[in-house]
C-alpha cells in the first residue's frame, strides 16, 4: 500500500535566517552571526515536509516568485522529496528575514509581487489525495480547491497565516482549523479559549485547534474538549513551529489516530522544530516524534 499523500496548495516563500549573539541596535556597527539559512518559509512548503518526514507522500500545489529565490524555494522542496510538478513560478518571491539573538528575534518581511493570478487545474492537483493543506496565502485559489476537496471527500486542514477579507470563507470551507492563540483573538475576540473555539466551530469546521505557544494547545471536536501539555524543549527558534504542527496533525490524521492523539504528535514534532535555526532544518523525524510522545506513557 502507498502511504497516503498529501496536497498543499499555497505561495512559497523565502525565509533568510541568521544566529546572532545580540541584536544590532540603531547605527551600530554590524553584529557577526553564527549561522545563516535560506529555506522555503513557513506555510505549506514546511508543513508538508514535516507530514513527508512523518510517513505521508506530499505534493506542492501553487506558485512560487520567478526569480531566484523562487528557484531556490522550489529546488529545496524537490529536494525534500515533495512532487513540485503542480508549482507555477510568478510574480516576485515573498522573504522573511530573520534574527535570532541572546536578547530577542527581529522579524522583517518582504511580501513580493504576487503577479499575474495564475489558475490551478484542481482536478490534477489533488488526484489521489487524501488530504489538503491551505494556509490563507492564496485565498481565491484556495477556496476554489477546499471546495473541489471537500466535495471529492477528501478533508482540508486550514493553519490560518494571514487574517484578510477571504478568511471567513476558507474557514468555512475548511474541515479542521488550526490558528494560534494571537489569530483565534483576532477571529473569535470574546471570551476565554473555549468560547473562542465555539464560536470558531459556529463558522464551519468540524474541529478546531488553538497553538499556544509554551502552553501546549487546546482543540475542540464536536463538543469534546481536548488539552495539550506542551513538550519539553531546547528553544532556540520557535519561528515556523506552527506550519510543523499543521503538517503532523495532518499525517496523524491519516494515521487514524484519535483527535486528542493527532494533537500530541503534532506538539511533538513542533516541540522539537525549535532546536535548531528555523524549522527546515530542524524538521524532526517520525522515530523521534514517536519517542518524543511514548514519554508521556511511562
Amino acid at each position: 500500500m502507498h502511504p497516503p499523500l498529501v496536497v498543499g496548495l499555497g505561495r512559497s516563500g523565502v525565509a533568510i535566517s541568521g544566529l546572532g549573539p545580540n541584536l544590532p541596535g540603531v547605527d551600530a556597527a554590524p553584529a557577526e552571526l553564527a549561522a545563516l539559512a535560506t529555506t522555503p518559509a513557513p506555510g505549506v512548503a514546511v508543513a508538508l515536509r514535516a507530514a513527508l518526514r512523518l510517513g505521508c507522500r506530499t505534493r506542492a500545489a501553487g506558485t512560487h516568485g520567478a526569480d531566484l529565490l523562487g528557484q531556490l524555494a522550489r529546488s529545496a522542496l524537490r529536494d525534500a522529496g515533495i512532487d513540485v510538478e503542480m508549482l507555477r513560478a510568478v510574480g516576485t518571491s515573498a522573504c522573511d528575514f530573520v534574527i535570532v539573538a541572546g536578547d530577542g528575534t527581529l522579524r522583517n518581511r518582504y511580501d513580493g509581487d504576487r503577479g499575474e493570478a495564475v489558475k490551478c487545474d484542481l482536478a490534477a492537483a489533488l488526484a489521489g489525495a487524501a488530504a489538503l493543506l491551505i494556509d490563507g496565502t492564496e485565498p481565491i485559489e484556495q477556496l476554489r480547491a477546499a471546495q473541489h476537496a471537500r466535495a471529492h471527500k477528501q478533508p482540508v486542514i486550514f493553519d490560518v497565516n494571514e487574517i484578510h477579507e477571504g478568511t471567513a470563507a476558507l474557514i468555512a470551507a475548511s474541515d479542521i482549523l488550526i490558528a494560534s492563540e494571537r489569530e483565534a483573538s483576532e477571529l473569535a475576540p470574546r471570551g476565554e479559549l473555549t468560547d473562542a473555539l465555539g464560536e470558531l466551530i459556529a463558522m464551519g469546521p468540524r474541529a478546531v485547534v488553538i497553538t499556544l505557544g509554551h502552553d501546549g494547545a487546546i482543540g475542540r471536536h464536536g463538543d469534546s474538549l481536548v488539552k495539550c501539555a506542551p513538550f519539553p524543549s531546547d528553544v532556540l527558534d520557535s519561528y515556523g513551529a506552527g506550519s510543523v504542527f499543521h503538517g503532523a496533525f495532518a499525517a496523524a490524521l491519516l494515521s487514524e489516530l484519535p483527535f486528542h492523539r493527532c494533537m500530541e504528535l503534532a506538539a511533538a514534532a513542533a516541540s522539537l522544530s525549535l532546536r535548531e535555526l528555523g524549522p527546515w532544518s530542524a524538521m524532526p523525524s517520525r522515530e523521534d516524534v514517536l519517542a518524543l510522545t511514548r514519554t508521556r506513557r511511562g
